[in-house]
């Protein structure tokens, strides 16, 4: 069963009013990539936003989409199923940007869909140690939120971009900003 697009805003509407009233620690906004449920720390979060096509900036990062207009600045846009190497999806109704502030440098990130928001008392976050499973690669993880039955992967948000990546998106915003000076 498909969402009306008014029920879909009133859905983002709904999450951005629950943030400008947060303040509590250990509060994550979990949102889906894939088959797997992530959490970002809410105090990271400035909005989340629909989905719309970025503007592509050449000889990128293949995991920077592109970058957007946000409140008259250039941000960009992280496609996390390239991030995470996962197999890309056709964006639909429900793929949001979640608009984070990391070291200073505001970004988005694709999303397929943001769930709830979610409190983990400190007992119910299994911090990942580096030794946890060689196999899984958890680099970008800090934790995981247990909560019932439900695991929540908690992003190290200081992680979830390399130096390199980091010092790409600087590029990135840059060219951006001229691309959207100029209209080109």
């Amino acid at each position: 069963m498909r969402e009306e697009p008014q029920k879909k805003n009133n859905t983002v509407n709904s999450f951005n009013e629950q943030l400008a009233n947060q303040s509590a620690e250990n509060q994550y906004i979990t949102f889906r990539i894939g088959e797997e449920e992530y959490g970002i720390d809410i105090m990271l979060v400035q909005e989340i936003i629909r989905y719309s096509k970025p503007t592509r900036v050449f000889n990128a990062n293949p995991v920077i989409k592109g970058v957007i207009n946000f409140r008259g600045r250039v941000i960009p846009i992280i496609d996390m199923h390239r991030k995470f190497n996962l197999p890309e999806e056709e964006y639909d109704g429900f793929t949001v940007v979640i608009i984070i502030e990391v070291q200073k440098k505001i970004m988005g990130m694709i999303v397929d869909r943001v769930s709830d928001i979610v409190s983990f008392s400190p007992e119910n976050i299994q911090l990942v140690d580096r030794e946890f499973a060689e196999d899984i690669k958890t680099e970008h993880l800090k934790g995981m939120g247990k909560a019932d039955e439900r695991i929540v992967l908690l992003l190290d948000p200081n992680r979830v971009l390399s130096f390199e990546e980091i010092k790409q998106l600087e590029k990135v915003t840059t060219a951006g900003e001229g691309r959207m000076k100029t209209g080109v």
